[in-house]
């Protein structure tokens, strides 16, 4: 079983501020609405762009999700990622939410 463990404030905005970074760097709407639930399980921010392709609406939102480790987090991102021959633009992040000494 998964303790729970409640991110401090400076965690939680810089879980925001990466967001918020990404966003900016891939020039997609910034997600005011975003709201990201104080207690979180997981201490990895693992950030997400998927691929895009001639003809198709890019994506305006990074998908994110946060995990326990650093494997689990490769992991997550080795079975979300689908890359074909014709598409471009993908990114990937994967952050470090421990700011301190647990």
């Amino acid at each position: 079983m998964t303790e729970t463990v409640a991110l401090d404030p400076e965690r939680l905005r810089m879980a925001e501020l990466l967001l918020f970074d990404i966003e900016r760097r891939h020039g997609l709407p910034h997600t005011h609405s975003r709201a990201i639930h104080p207690n979180i399980v997981d201490r990895f921010l693992v950030a997400y762009l998927p691929e895009t392709h001639d003809g198709v609406p890019v994506p305006q939102a990074v998908e994110y999700a946060f995990t326990p480790s650093l494997t689990d987090a490769v992991e997550l991102l080795r079975r979300t990622i689908a890359d074909s021959d014709h598409g471009f633009g993908t990114a990937c992040y994967i952050h470090d939410l421990n700011t301190g000494p647990e």
